[in-house]
């Protein structure tokens, strides 16, 4: 996505919260690529990355009213699709929980449930991040937080592109292990079965 102008991005802001569905078509056409790439990087599924796109988008209509303008408006879509991938997590991870406990003739266990909500594995997810180096973790942010690409990644810091991936590789690493020692195993399992990480 090219750089808008923040003038001019200002103005369409100011413009779609006025319900002007042309504004509305322009954001839609800057974001859209990379909403759809951060989204795929949580969910590797392009069919499910474009209906969250779709849903990031039906979002920013419903609730333009309550777009500051003069907010970093990259910041506020990327929250928006991560927030929505958040609940969809939380709705596989249920029903994976509910079909672990019919398969396994136990209606009452909820191995997820019981153990922790959804709230503490972003809460245990962040602390793993935490202590992360900090090359690592500078490098895990910009691709998970930002959806920045290995390229673009590598030029911010001035490092190769299998360096990025070194990282990457690594922060992944790191944070199964922390959720090893954090979780049980069963629910570790479905968590990474659902591309959590």
């Amino acid at each position: 996505m090219d750089q808008l102008d923040k003038s001019l991005l200002k103005e369409l802001i100011i413009l779609l919260k006025k319900s002007d569905t042309t504004a509305f078509n322009k954001v839609y056409a800057l974001y859209r690529a990379k909403i759809h790439r951060f989204a795929w990087r949580f969910v590797r599924c392009d069919e499910s990355a474009a209906e969250l796109t779709q849903l990031v988008f039906v979002h920013l209509w419903k609730y333009k009213d309550s777009i500051n303008e003069e907010k970093d408006f990259n910041a506020y879509l990327l929250t928006i699709t991560k927030n929505l991938v958040y609940k969809e997590f939380q709705r596989k991870a249920k029903l994976a929980a509910y079909q672990l406990s019919h398969d396994k003739a136990e209606p009452d266990y909820d191995p997820i449930g019981s153990v922790m909500n959804f709230k503490d594995y972003t809460n245990l997810a962040a602390k793993a991040i935490d202590d992360l180096p900090p090359q690592t973790k500078k490098v895990f942010k910009l691709s998970r937080d930002e959806g920045a690409s290995y390229e673009s990644i590598a030029e911010q810091l001035n490092i190769s592109k299998n360096t990025v991936h070194s990282h990457i590789a690594k922060s992944l690493s790191h944070i199964r292990a922390y959720f090893k020692i954090h979780t049980p195993e069963t629910v570790l399992a479905i968590f990474i079965s659902l591309n959590l990480f």
